[in-house]
């Protein structure tokens, strides 16, 4: 009995030292986790929450958030956000996201059903990371992902890196002649942001739908296998978006079209008004110019024994450049007119712009190469096209 009478003592008391704390902890935690998230924006950052409160077990429900960062770079509005502590000092907290809308210059994102684990990967230096799946981000230009798992760490520095996989990606785009689509299938995708950007993505499968361009063309269809793709912003003297790109096994309705097709270019920021970061050129601030030029350009597309190679610089080609384009640029070819024809019936190629090309190259004097047999010269300014220093258009 006297047993039972401390036990019962013990409880009361506990009861008695720790409801006014829990009852205060309902009240004051919300706020406190407010209050935390603020002083970690940047200076000048937003923040407006419609209602908070704390549920039984302790966790803190926000609605109806807005944060928006001093240079509108970035807002993001969720509906509703749930934080649910842990015991576990290397997992203190879950956090769900019923559905929020990102925003970042002129483009938009919808995420759904956000769930993840919040990680403390080094007490010593809060080193903050999160991990966690979403059910499905969908684009405002109606791009999509499903499926996905992340990591994201370094959420309290100012590097971060991210790795992640989804079961597929849609892309739709709308471009001047036309809608074009992407789909990638099993996805894997690693960043890193810092001063600057740097994006690998690989999938095992890819499709290009390109039929609707133009006049359309049933035909040109891609797909390949083992895509793979870098992309970067990294600021030089000007910013510059490198990007390389690479498939295999390439094939479209009409058959086998080649082995490899691969890519690589180069963006650049021109006029630009005045010296900006990371953020400004994502958020595509008018003050930090435009991307005018594509240069460095580099295509190499091999099928059995032939092959193709394009190389150019581009001036002015982008759809805002507002000045004159000039392209120079040059093509070689192996097995001239089996690689020419392979593209040329995919329907990437227009059959009369081709069959200049194609005349041209079988017309010119052979080269002295291993490598390559035949080569042509494609130069553009503004509306004027010419092949080998003469107009054709």
């Amino acid at each position: 009995m006297k047993f039972v009478r401390v036990s019962g003592y013990f409880f009361f008391a506990l009861v008695i030292f720790f409801g006014p704390l829990y009852g205060a902890g309902r009240i004051i935690l919300p706020e406190w986790i407010k209050s935390q998230i603020v002083s970690a924006l940047p200076s000048g950052s937003k923040l407006s929450i419609g209602e908070m409160y704390s549920t039984k077990t302790m966790s803190v429900v926000y609605q109806n958030i807005v944060l928006e960062l001093p240079d509108s770079s970035l807002i993001i509005n969720i509906d509703n956000l749930l934080i649910e502590p842990s015991l576990s000092i290397s997992k203190p907290a879950k956090i769900s996201i019923g559905q929020g809308l990102v925003k970042t210059g002129k483009t938009k994102v919808v995420i759904k059903n956000f769930n993840a684990a919040l990680l403390l990967e080094n007490v010593k230096n809060s080193e903050l990371s999160l991990l966690g799946q979403i059910k499905k981000i969908e684009g405002i230009d109606n791009a999509l992902l499903s499926n996905i798992e992340f990591l994201l760490q370094g959420l309290t520095s100012a590097n971060k890196t991210l790795n992640a996989n989804a079961g597929e990606l849609f892309i739709n785009l709308n471009v001047p002649e036309g809608p074009v689509s992407v789909e990638l299938l099993s996805v894997d995708l690693k960043g890193k942001i810092a001063d600057s950007l740097s994006l690998n993505v690989t999938a095992k499968d890819s499709k290009v739908d390109l039929s609707l361009l133009g006049r359309g063309n049933p035909n040109r269809i891609l797909l390949g296998k083992n895509f793979l793709i870098n992309a970067g912003l990294v600021k030089r003297e000007k910013w510059l978006m490198p990007v390389k790109l690479k498939t295999e096994g390439l094939t479209s309705p009409v058959g086998y079209l080649g082995s490899s097709l691969k890519l690589q270019a180069k963006g650049v920021w021109n006029d630009a008004l005045q010296d900006c970061k990371l953020s400004e050129i994502i958020s595509s601030n008018i003050e930090c110019g435009r991307m005018t030029d594509v240069v460095d350009v580099s295509l190499d597309f091999e099928s059995g024994n032939g092959a193709l190679s394009f190389t150019g610089q581009g001036y002015c080609v982008t759809p805002n450049a507002n000045c004159p384009q000039v392209i120079e640029s040059s093509i070689k070819t192996k097995q001239t007119a089996e690689i020419l024809s392979k593209v040329i019936v995919s329907g990437i190629l227009n059959p009369i712009v081709g069959g200049v090309i194609l005349g041209s190259l079988l017309s010119g004097p052979s080269l002295e190469s291993l490598d390559y047999d035949h080569q042509s010269s494609i130069k553009v300014e503004g509306n004027r096209v010419f092949l080998n220093g003469k107009p054709i258009i």
